[in-house]
């Protein structure tokens, strides 16, 4: 199976310097891409994401397959 195009968020904590503050739920990382994947690729690739920012919470996926229409 391969996936059409993608888009991975890291959701977490940024420090506002200006404020001297955390703020919590920022998009910290985006990784997004309209090139086709390999299922099993992706999902190496989605693992390297979680390991390199320690993601490993509340993990959301939303999947879109649309049926292939016949002329």
């Amino acid at each position: 199976m391969h996936i059409d195009r993608h888009t991975i968020k890291v959701i977490g904590t940024k420090y506002d310097h200006k404020k001297d503050k955390r703020i919590k739920d920022q998009t910290i990382a985006t990784y997004q891409s309209t090139e086709n994947m390999d299922m099993k690729k992706f999902s190496s690739l989605l693992e390297e994401v979680a390991d390199s920012h320690d993601a490993y919470q509340d993990t959301e996926v939303v999947i879109s397959l649309k049926q292939y229409e016949h002329d």
